[in-house]
């Protein structure tokens, strides 16, 4: 009983300790984690002293012998201490930023991890001369990299968002992979050292490729299920925030040990999807407080564990510091060596690969620098060499060497880069303002002067006063001469445009998260559109004014989702995935409109004395395109899907509406003019408002055969059996806006049917616009020869697409209908002739 009661007194003091360092780190403006080391070390030192002395009494006596007991066994190191830090790691990244960097991310975390393990390796082995497999093994445990040094410089300079989604990215994904290598090499170490376990063991690596795929895909399989079951239950416990943290710690654990240790796949991969799949649906299931109160929660489990883990790790490394020998000094030299160069080659090396194969925007040298030096390690590289230290299956030599030079690399890392990453930001010159910058700031210096001043002057008009320190008579003060607004910026039209660009995109994010206060936007929608706002602030950041229009005009084209759901209608009949995303792009461009509207009053009220006059026109200009280019793009869909633009802005409303009625009720509580029981049952009713407009509206593609059959004029004269042996053989497809359904030269394999829409033909150097009820592609299955023409979707439009075969046999058995379609056919071909 005594022991416990040492370690929680133990327990409280470093909690208490680590939590003092908090102002510290930041007034210092150093990581965290360094200052948790150096608590470590000094924690360890004044332990021994105290043992030395020995037996002692009192408080901190007793403390640090509750500290010396804090031990924490190898079986439960891994179990304990990642789900927290990995579930953390994945919940607080944005996964839909994530989505768009994906390859590159995937390149970079596995091709790092590779590259890591072999340079430190390598180095290590022709540096101390020690087995390569126990070389292998230091290079795996130090592969993993802790980005948060790095984001916080990217963030504190301004550098575009994606450079830290990348970093972030990889090394969540480079966790994993490291973790995974980390149990072969494992693995291959135990069967080396017991034959007997080997033995038992080598049926599982006989093919050890095809096993850590296993192991992989397994994991995502798992994690992902597992998660999406617990979507399930989260949206079902209300507002209880206790309940939905205990869902979500569960989920942590769970994925992580029922995956190891029952289905024997990747525990650490389970964990990450599951994170990553919370993050994703999360915030639409749950109600923004509630997903707020969680991620605050995950965070304190992240700094609990982290803190733990470098107090623990650095308490060993104290004692064994004293006592290292020059094979440590050089093995540490040359890991710090195998790592750098790695990460040299990946930064500098791998990245502008992925630049020329555009799968990144180029990043800038200066960056590359900040992701080499700020490649430091945190609490998965020590929990790692704590769990080879503590494996007994291991040599003594072994354990010693691999958990002391991992443990002494994650110092080094902590002690030397993290501390001087600052003079790197300032010799690449990252610390100082820009010229554009600069000129800003007296600008803004100077029109806050002005714009004081007048606010003063009006002041004093309203109310009569003599203002302490202003020599104005206050009858005349509203006519006293006000200082001449400052001269224009200093700047080139192209550097202004740059700065009034980034300027809105910053506010159109904002506005998109003041509508998601509102709740009129849902969590779904605003993690969409602020995701845009990021990649048009990143692309302003890299090209300017016309990186800006590439990304706008690339919003106008279908993303991977869409392509995906309509390649899974028109090849399997899926209708759901294809509904849900024109819904989508409803709501965006219905929402983008009303933001637009909103940018371009800001951009006429707040940008045009910052920028100058003719900046503002030209930044007028390019809002006028955007808004035609979403005008456009409704148009086009509400003329397909008549009321539906309506029906969602009703449902924007009423949950405009449900969110004043709940402010007017709590209001009212606090006044105490309604009793706790009457507000109870009004937010019941408020309840059921909100979960029946939770929902966005059904959208109905109007695909269904039969009812575009009956468009058709051709076929009005049908009777129901033919109707329903036409409709056997017809297969309905939707055509985008500006699509190419048939083109000159292309193989003559089917006809079209409009029943919904136009289309535009072009023949013969004209064009010619069919609409409902037309039909094209009857030439070249009645001539069998190739496309004549181009024919291109002039908006949304219903087909209705009838292939080869079924022409053939529908026709034969169907002479009338051919012979229609046969005059059709020849009147157009006089028509053509005579154009030309």
């Amino acid at each position: 009983m005594t022991a416990v009661l040492y370690a929680l007194l133990a327990l409280a003091m470093v909690l208490t300790i680590v939590s003092l360092l908090v102002p510290l780190a930041e007034r210092l403006r150093l990581p965290h984690t360094v200052l948790l080391a150096a608590t470590g070390l000094g924690l360890g030192l004044v332990g021994d002293w105290m043992v030395a002395r020995g037996p002692s009494t009192g408080v901190l006596g007793d403390a640090f012998e509750g500290l010396a007991g804090m031990e924490v066994g190898t079986d439960l190191l891994l179990p304990l201490f990642l789900p927290p830090l990995l579930f953390t790691a994945g919940l607080t990244i944005d996964v839909r930023r994530l989505i768009d960097e994906m390859s590159a991310v995937l390149l970079l975390a596995i091709v790092a991890v590779l590259v890591c393990i072999a340079g430190v390796a390598g180095v290590v082995h022709l540096a101390t001369g020690y087995d390569i497999l126990i070389c292998l093994l230091v290079g795996v445990i130090v592969s993993t990299t802790d980005p948060a040094a790095v984001i916080g410089i990217f963030r504190d300079v301004g550098a575009p968002k994606r450079l830290s989604i990348l970093a972030e990215g990889e090394s969540l994904l480079n966790d994993a992979v490291a973790i995974a290598a980390f149990g072969f090499v494992m693995h291959l170490m135990i069967v080396r050292v017991s034959p007997d376990i080997g033995e038992a063991a080598s049926t599982g690596a006989a093919a050890p490729v095809m096993h850590v795929l296993q192991d992989f895909l397994g994991g995502v399989v798992f994690g992902f299920t597992f998660a999406r079951a617990a979507m399930l239950i989260l949206s079902r416990l209300g507002e209880s925030d206790v309940a939905i943290a205990s869902v979500t710690v569960s989920l942590a654990y769970l994925s992580y040990v029922l995956a190891d240790h029952y289905l024997g796949v990747s525990g650490v991969v389970s964990v990450v999807v599951a994170a990553l799949t919370v993050a994703a649906y999360g915030p639409t299931h749950l109600h923004p407080r509630q997903w707020t109160a969680l991620r605050q929660l995950w965070h304190q489990l992240d700094f609990w564990s982290n803190c733990l883990i470098f107090v623990l790790a650095s308490m060993a490394a104290a004692q064994f510091l004293p006592h290292i020998t020059w094979l440590y000094i050089w093995g540490l030299l040359a890991v710090v060596i195998g790592a750098m160069l790695a990460r040299v080659l990946v930064v500098f090396g791998m990245l502008p690969l992925l630049e020329a194969g555009r799968l990144v925007e180029p990043v800038d040298q200066r960056y590359k620098a900040i992701l080499v030096w700020g490649g430091l390690r945190g609490a998965v590289t020590i929990v790692l060499a704590m769990v080879v230290a503590g494996d007994t299956r291991l040599p003594d030599a072994v354990r010693e060497f691999t958990a002391e030079l991992a443990i002494l690399f994650v110092l080094f890392t902590l002690l030397v880069n993290a501390t001087t990453l600052g003079l790197v930001m300032r010799a690449l010159g990252l610390n100082k303002l820009s010229r554009v910058e600069v000129a800003l700031r007296d600008r803004v210096l100077a029109l806050s002067r002005v714009n004081v001043q007048r606010h003063l002057r009006q002041v004093m008009r309203e109310h009569n006063e003599r203002v302490v320190g202003l020599d104005v008579d206050p009858d005349s003060a509203g006519d006293a001469e006000i200082e001449a607004p400052p001269a224009d910026l200093p700047l080139e039209l192209r550097e202004r445009l740059s700065v009034g660009l980034l300027t809105l995109c910053t506010q159109e994010k904002e506005l998109y998260l003041d509508l998601f206060e509102q709740q009129t936007l849902s969590r779904r929608m605003v993690a969409l559109l602020t995701a845009r706002a990021d990649r048009l602030i990143d692309a302003v950041r890299d090209r300017g004014a016309s990186g800006y229009r590439e990304v706008v005009q690339s919003f106008t084209q279908p993303d991977l989702a869409f392509r995906l759901a309509l390649w899974l209608h028109r090849r399997f009949g899926f209708g759901w995935p294809l509904t849900e995303r024109l819904a989508d792009r409803f709501e965006i461009l219905m929402v983008s409109q009303d933001v637009l509207a909103e940018l371009a009053a800001f951009n006429l009220n707040s940008v045009a004395d910052l920028l100058g006059a003719d900046a503002e026109e030209r930044l007028g200009a390019i809002i006028t395109d955007r808004q035609e280019l979403v005008a456009r793009a409704l148009r086009a869909l509400s003329l397909q899907y008549p009321g539906y633009a309506e029906s969602i802005k009703d449902r924007q409303l009423e949950r405009a509406a449900i969110r004043f009625e709940a402010a007017e009720y709590s209001r009212r509580l606090r006044e105490s003019i309604i009793s706790r029981e009457v507000y109870a049952d009004l937010r019941r009713k408020l309840n059921a408002r909100r979960k029946g407009v939770s929902r966005r509206p059904p959208l109905d593609l109007g695909l269904e055969l039969a009812a575009m059959i009956a468009r058709v004029p051709l076929f009005g004269s049908l009777d129901a059996a033919a109707v329903r042996e036409v409709g056997r053989r017809l297969r309905a497809r939707l055509a985008m806006p500006g699509e190419k359904v048939v083109a000159v030269g292309g193989k003559s394999d089917a006809m079209y049917f409009i029943a919904a829409g136009e289309v535009a033909v072009h023949v013969g150097g004209m064009t010619v616009t069919l609409k409902e009820g037309d039909f094209f592609g009857e030439m070249g299955l009645l001539e069998s020869r190739p496309r004549n023409a181009d024919v291109v979707a002039a908006g949304y439009c219903h087909l209705l697409v009838l292939s080869r075969k079924d022409f053939n046999e529908l026709l034969s058995r169907r002479p009338g209908m051919r012979a229609e379609i046969e005059a059709v056919a020849a009147k157009r071909v006089a028509e053509t002739g005579a154009a030309q």
